[in-house]
């Protein structure tokens, strides 16, 4: 427990000598739209998403902020036994939480960034239940991502963002009175960023 301790003491005296040597604090603020794909079920659904970040990021790189991201999808065609007719699955979802990110050449025109999130999902999927039938759910949770961006800075203050990331248990349903996550989805966004 006292090695843990020293090296988390070591590792917030390098952030904070470094971030006094390497420049200024920064603000961002981007917005995204793009395409929400599930990938690895049989549901194949895929549709529209948007997503905002604001974040402060220290003079190293590391930065701290705010998402929000919302998804309306549709998948694969599913018979509904009730009204003798077909549906489609919908994994739909909103989320809110705290994304980390370290953005590499940030004084560069064009910057990679890595960045790990927690949110609280709000889902409502249309899946079928353990008869076939198609039912409304709603589900809070916690769900993670780990994503992947890259900003072009076309100026001091604007650039342009493109990223894409893999997203986990933003969709909750229940199978056979089984409370489960959905596969991974993959999110591909692009979108204005402010630098200020």
């Amino acid at each position: 427990m006292r090695r843990v301790s020293r090296l988390g003491a070591l590792a917030g005296v390098l952030l904070f000598t470094g971030t006094a040597e390497a420049g200024t604090w920064r603000g961002y603020l981007s917005l995204g739209a793009g395409v929400a794909l599930d990938h690895l079920s049989d549901w194949n659904a895929k549709g529209a998403a948007i997503n905002a970040y604001l974040g402060v990021e220290a003079p190293v790189g590391l930065s701290l902020g705010v998402y929000v991201e919302g998804a309306e999808t549709w998948g694969a065609a599913v018979e509904n036994l009730r009204e003798d007719d077909s549906h489609h699955v919908q994994l739909d979802y909103r989320q809110i939480g705290l994304e980390v990110r370290f953005r590499v050449f940030r004084e560069r025109m064009f910057s990679p960034w890595l960045g790990l999130r927690l949110a609280r999902s709000d889902s409502r999927p249309l899946t079928p239940d353990e008869f076939g039938q198609l039912i409304r759910q709603e589900f809070a949770n916690l769900s993670a991502a780990v994503r992947f961006g890259l900003d072009w800075w076309l100026g001091d203050h604007l650039g342009v963002t493109a990223a894409t990331s893999w997203q986990w248990c933003d969709v909750r349903y229940e199978q056979a009175a089984d409370k489960r996550c959905s596969k991974p989805i993959n999110n591909i966004l692009l979108g204005p960023t402010l630098r200020f």
